[in-house]
């Protein structure tokens, strides 16, 4: 049904339409769009063309600045071409070359995560190299309460193994300064004011869209005020700085939002040097613009807080920059969330950041995911709005095209069953390649009373021939009989370890199996990625008396 609601969807892709094909908008795309995005506005095309053509006259009669800056006011999203290039990133509007800044601007309340690297981390830095730009990390450690040194330390750590190199590292923490001098301004210029209303007060107040007197006070008492959070006179939660909009606005979110508060606990690098601390909104606005951030690639949940820190770009009459959001890649069966990974950590469901079932990057990294297959993943799911639900599978396919060339072949053998073989030619070793493509063998013994294979192998095809993999044929049993060495197709091909062999962990997502795997697997080193025949990729995680595998996909 075309409605008002329609119009509004009409004006952003005429104006985007506009944008980017030389200020006047061709109806026929934007009726093709409209319609591949509602598919129910087909059963009244008269009245959705009427209401084209008379956008269409409007936005035609705007200058090309003003097209563009209604645009990045309502859908700033659609400032990105549909047109992808190579490695599948979109052109970006307003981008020039060398003068493209952008940010990854992380809390560290944990480790990077794998939702961070594919959306915020490689958005932010491919388009900065993309446009031979500025790529910073900006690291939000604000808020005491919930940051740690280490997760600092390994932000930065997990962001050098995967090959990305910030151009510039700020901490807000080192630049406290600088947000009591804007927010000072804010109250020298009436834009902000002390609230010592309790939060169940203010929440009231807010939704009975009712001023809060606090907004009342004269200029002095709110820089006694603000003096006072900075010099500890407050307990947390006694007072916050807020900015002084309307209480009455249709979005509560816009409802004098704080911008300040109360934290006297001790700072991982700060101390007890700092009480007030600044939140969110304002941190994130003063950085963007005093960083000269051109292009800011952040989650379409973060709408509500562009929304607000557009308010502080307005106050001080700071250029914004273009706001581009983008939607989350979803692994069916995986959290998401830093707290949510908190929580098994804690409760030693995991056995720390780096466990495998975890999927942080230094997790994936452990079980030989590399960093060129999260790059690769990550730049063909492009720029888009809408969530992506994935599968580890996918994930799993990119990581299996790089290190398929490069990873080793052994034979491991868990739940071993012996199984001697009788009437076999007499054999003490053989060679096989290291892998099928590349030179290099491996020396494998043999001793034909002490030939081990899987106990699942030897539960299904026992009484059956079978070729052992490099070895001969046999029928299975347990005294097995040599029955030749001509490979057929259909002959079942199994792995097996004879003595000497070695001891081997393979570390699960959730769990750890004990098997026996091939002598010859004692010349690997720790971060070798190795290919388990029959069983999937590992890397080798340490080597001691026993080698752990952490296991990593089929």
């Amino acid at each position: 049904m075309v409605n008002e609601k329609t119009r509004e969807e009409i004006l952003k892709f005429v104006l985007r339409n506009a944008v980017f094909y030389g200020g006047c908008a061709n109806p026929g795309a934007v009726l093709g769009k409209l319609i591949s995005t509602d598919n129910s506005l087909k059963a009244d095309i008269p009245a959705l063309r009427k209401m084209i053509d008379e956008v269409i006259k409007e936005v035609n009669a705007m200058s090309a600045d003003e097209q563009k800056s209604k645009l990045e006011e309502l859908a700033p999203e659609l400032l990105v071409k549909e047109k992808k290039e190579e490695g599948g990133l979109s052109e970006l509007s307003g981008a020039e070359d060398g003068k493209v800044v952008t940010r990854f601007a992380p809390s560290p309340t944990g480790p990077l995560t794998l939702g961070q690297f594919l959306r915020a981390v490689m958005l932010s830095y491919a388009y900065a190299k993309k446009y031979n730009g500025k790529f910073i990390l900006r690291i939000e450690d604000t808020d005491s309460k919930k940051i740690k040194l280490e997760f600092i330390h390994w932000m930065k750590e997990d962001l050098k193994r995967c090959g990305i190199e910030p151009d510039q590292i700020v901490h807000q923490s080192d630049r406290m300064e600088i947000y009591y001098d804007h927010a000072k301004k804010l109250i020298d210029g009436g834009k902000a004011y002390i609230c010592t209303c309790s939060a169940e007060s203010f929440r009231d107040l807010k939704n009975q869209m009712k001023d809060c007197p606090c907004k009342n006070k004269i200029l002095d008492d709110n820089l006694n005020d603000w003096k006072k959070m900075k010099d500890g006179n407050f307990n947390d939660g006694e007072a916050v700085l807020r900015l002084n909009m309307s209480m009455q606005d249709k979005n509560p979110v816009m409802r004098d939002p704080p911008i300040f508060r109360v934290n006297k606990g001790s700072h991982p690098l700060q101390g007890t040097k700092y009480n007030a601390w600044p939140l969110y909104n304002l941190s994130c606005a003063v950085d963007d613009y005093l960083l000269g951030i051109t292009h800011v690639f952040r989650g379409k949940e973060h709408e509500h807080n562009t929304a607000v820190q557009n308010i502080i770009f307005d106050f001080f009459g700071w250029k914004k920059p273009v706001v581009l959001n983008f939607g989350m890649i979803r692994f069916p069966g995986t959290v998401q969330h830093s707290r949510e990974m908190r929580e098994l950590v804690d409760s030693g469901k995991a056995t720390g950041w780096d466990d495998p079932q975890l999927p942080t990057i230094r997790a994936l990294l452990r079980r030989g995911f590399t960093p060129e297959a999260l790059k690769s993943f990550a730049l063909s799911c492009g720029l888009s709005k809408n969530d992506i639900q994935s599968s580890w599978e996918n994930l799993e396919a990119a990581n299996k095209k790089i290190i398929d060339h490069i990873a080793n072949r052994y034979m491991i053998v868990k739940d071993p069953v012996k199984i001697p073989i009788k009437n076999a030619p007499e054999i003490s070793f053989i060679e096989e390649p290291l892998h099928p493509d590349k030179p290099g063998k491996k020396k494998i013994p043999v001793d034909l009373e002490s030939i081990f294979i899987s106990g699942d192998d030897f539960k299904k095809l026992k009484g059956k021939n079978v070729r052992l993999k490099g070895l001969f044929n046999i029928k299975l049993d347990t005294v097995s009989e040599y029955s030749g060495n001509e490979i057929t197709r259909e002959m079942p091909k199994i792995q097996w370890v004879s003595v000497p062999n070695v001891n081997v962990n393979i570390i699960y997502p959730g769990k750890t199996e004990e098997a026996i795997g091939e002598n010859s697997m004692k010349n690997l080193s720790v971060d070798d990625i190795i290919q388990m025949e029959r069983v999937g990729f590992g890397r080798i995680d340490k080597k001691e008396e026993m080698i752990d595998i952490v296991f990593g996909h089929k």
